[in-house]
Formats: structure tokens, C-alpha cells, sequence
């Protein structure tokens, strides 16, 4: 039930998301004329509409509910829109890279690239001496890495990793990098609250920021249909080759 409703959650922002504007206009004029509804109602003023009296009472309460939705539906947006670096940076990440990546290597004689996207816990799995600790895990794991350089012709020319099994098994790898921009925000967002800076508050702002941004690039991979060329993985670094 929990989940159902969640679920329901989800849509009703994703389809609000487009008109936040709208939103926000209405839940003002809701609570005004609300607000008036109560005024008449208190004052036992008879209130006509087109020659016929209206219950001011069964007014209120309609006017009510309904801008108490739009009223909730408004804060979810201001909720949502904490998050909207993480979806502006997936909507980057996918279209500058990651789409332009996979096509690149299609037209290159790459039938089905496969491409593993890291999912770190936090910032730092992204400074350089960790991505370096990364590589050689998975050099240790007798895996051969390399980089290969992308010059995209629908994106900016960039490296990506790749690491073989074999000859006839390899599969790409790439470090989201674009991630770091997260961590200026976290501190802002953190040191602007009240109460001092805690780290066990800023480690849960990561975690929420980091699931909104592969959220996000599911939902985009899914909506270009290109899903089926990319997997994650985590600092397990467990791949499945092809």
C-alpha cells in the first residue's frame, strides 16, 4: 500500500514537474477564494450565482480540499526542486555522453557496446587517488584496462575505460564525474540550514542527490530506448561480460 502510494506520488509530480507555474497560481486563487467562501459563510451573507444561492458551507469545504491538494501538491515541487541539479546533471550526463557514446561505438563496429556506469556512496569515490585505487582493484582482479578516447561526433571528444576478459570479452566503464559539481550545492545547502554542519545529515543529502541523478538517467536511458546498453556497479566492481 505504502509502495502504491509512492508510486502515485512519483507520477503526480513527474506530470506537475511541467507546469510549476500553474501549480502554484492555483493554489493562490484556491486559498483566496477559499478564504472569501469563509468570509460570506461567516457572515451569514447570501452569496447567488446566476440568480441561484449557493451553499457557502459545502463551498468552503470543496474549495478547501481542493486547495489543500494544490496546496501539497505545491510543496512537493518546492521538495522536488532540491533535487533539480542531480536531474539537470543526468540530463547532461546522458545526452552530451552517454547517448553519444553508445552511437559512436555502434557506427564504430561495436554491436551491443555494453557500458558500466559506477555508482559511488559518496563524493570522494570520485577524487582522482580513489578512481586510481579503482583502476588498479580492477588491474588486480586480472582484468586489462585501458582508456580509450571518444571523439564523439554528437558530443564533446572524451575517454572512457575499457576492461577485458579476454579478446573476445570487453565491456566499457565510466566514472560519472559530473557528480563532483554536487558536492559545492551539499555544502551550501547544509552550512544554510540552522543547525550545524552534520555529517551524518550531508552523507543522507548525498545519498538522496546521488539516487536522484541514476533515477534519472534510467528514465531518460529507458526513454531513448537505450537501456539495454548500460549496467552499474558499485565499488564491488562485479561485471558481467557479454
Amino acid at each position: 500500500m505504502k509502495k502504491t502510494l509512492i508510486n502515485i506520488k512519483r507520477a503526480l509530480i513527474k506530470i506537475l514537474r511541467r507546469k510549476p507555474n500553474t501549480v502554484k497560481i492555483l493554489s493562490l486563487i484556491l486559498n483566496i477564494i477559499a478564504g472569501i467562501a469563509l468570509l460570506f459563510w461567516l457572515l451569514s451573507t447570501p452569496f447567488n450565482v446566476l440568480g441561484t444561492k449557493v451553499d457557502l458551507e459545502a463551498l468552503f469545504v470543496l474549495l478547501t480540499t481542493i486547495a489543500v491538494f494544490f496546496n501539497q501538491a505545491h510543496k512537493w515541487l518546492l521538495e522536488d526542486a532540491e533535487y533539480s541539479p542531480s536531474y539537470a546533471l543526468a540530463l547532461g550526463y546522458v545526452n552530451n555522453f552517454i547517448e553519444p557514446a553508445i552511437v559512436q561505438l555502434i557506427e564504430n563496429g561495436i554491436k551491443k557496446p555494453l557500458i558500466y556506469i559506477y555508482k559511488p556512496e559518496n563524493i570522494s569515490e570520485l577524487y582522482k587517488p580513489n578512481i586510481d585505487m579503482t583502476k588498479a582493484t580492477i588491474k588486480n582482479n586480472a582484468f586489462e584496462i585501458n582508456e580509450l578516447q571518444l571523439n564523439l561526433k554528437h558530443g564533446r571528444a572524451r575517454d572512457i575505460l575499457t576492461i577485458q576478459k579476454s579478446k573476445t570479452k570487453m565491456i566499457y566503464f565510466d566514472f560519472p564525474n559530473t557528480l563532483l559539481s554536487l558536492s559545492a550545492y551539499i555544502d551550501f545547502k547544509i552550512s544554510s540550514r540552522k543547525n550545524e554542519v552534520d555529517l551524518e545529515e550531508k552523507t543522507e543529502l548525498t545519498k538522496v542527490l546521488f539516487n536522484k541523478f541514476y533515477s534519472k538517467v534510467d528514465e531518460l536511458l529507458k526513454a531513448k530506448h537505450l537501456d539495454a546498453y548500460v549496467k552499474y556497479c558499485d565499488k564491488s566492481l562485479q561485471f558481467t561480460f557479454k
